[in-house]
């Protein structure tokens, strides 16, 4: 198991100047993160905001320098998808393509939810179509795809928070038309004992269908504390009938704990080795976010 300890470093002001203090400007929160291509990743925001000029989606680019990480929002045509994605919570890549699939939540203020599948091209990311969430869900903050025997599958988790487990849900996905099929679910809960956990922050699944998974403690004050983990848990494998099942990895052990931050995202980047790196992403509320690489696994 790993500690993760990030310290943030904010300029000070002389105690005789300090009515001219700035406000940092902060990467927004992560609320979801997929690798891209060498450096870059796109990053989703939980902005609720009817304003179009608040960032829902971003490029990030890791330090190449001391000078930081860079950003920039992206220019999304959401009105060819019935409006501005309303509280974003997750992304992911569909393997052996450059379409993604972002995620808004759940229903919120009586605007049903909607997954969007994407195209990344020439620099920018372009809706191709959009399609529901089931009527029941409550606040989804996971969803993951990966390929079985050239069969695309969906999962996604509500956070489950201040709920003794959530479910991992998997289904069918279609691209033409993009479509999810009905929930089959695998009852999970993260080993994490903290009062109030939010069972699963976000989830991903590498190329051998290794699940990985986030776990977040949120007091709901926009100052923190927060604390996370993050956690191997299982793999996803097909049956005898050539459908997917989770096999859950009997005891889990943290591959990280991060105290004083909430992970909303997890991306996995393939490396040389056969494990993938995992790469964190923030959503510290009034702090803003950050991404982070994880030390190996063991």
């Amino acid at each position: 198991m790993v500690i993760v300890a990030i310290a943030l470093f904010a300029y000070s002001s002389p105690a005789n100047n300090i009515s001219h203090l700035e406000t940092s400007r902060n990467l927004p929160d992560l609320s979801g993160l997929a690798w891209l291509k060498e450096d870059n990743f796109l990053a989703v925001h939980d902005s609720k905001s009817v304003d179009v000029h608040q960032p829902r989606v971003s490029l990030i680019t890791l330090p190449q320098s001391s000078k930081g990480l860079e950003w920039r929002p992206l220019n999304i045509n959401w009105q060819s998808v019935d409006g501005v994605a309303m509280d974003l919570e997750s992304i992911t890549p569909i393997p052996d393509t450059n379409f993604f699939i972002l995620a808004e939540s759940s229903h919120y203020q009586k605007h049903r939810g909607r997954l969007f599948l994407m195209k990344f091209e020439n620099s920018t990311l372009k809706p191709i179509a959009i399609t529901n969430w089931p009527q029941n869900i409550i606040n989804i903050e996971a969803i993951a795809t990966t390929k079985l025997n050239n069969q695309f599958y969906f999962f996604y988790a509500e956070r489950g928070a201040d709920q003794p487990s959530t479910n991992i849900c998997w289904t069918t996905l279609s691209l033409e038309p993009f479509s999810i099929g009905d929930c089959r679910a695998t009852n999970f809960k993260t080993p994490d004992l903290t009062p109030h956990i939010r069972q699963i922050s976000d989830l991903a699944i590498d190329a051998s269908g290794t699940i990985y998974i986030a776990s977040a403690f949120d007091p709901n004050q926009d100052n923190g504390p927060f604390k996370s983990s993050v956690w191997k848990i299982g793999k996803v494998e097909l049956d005898q009938t050539n459908l997917p099942q989770i096999n859950l990895v009997p005891e889990n052990h943290a591959i990280a704990e991060i105290d004083g931050f909430k992970v909303e995202s997890l991306a996995l980047r393939p490396s040389v080795n056969q494990e993938p790196e995992i790469f964190i992403g923030t959503d510290d509320e009034n702090y803003g976010g950050t991404i982070r690489l994880l030390p190996p696994v063991d």
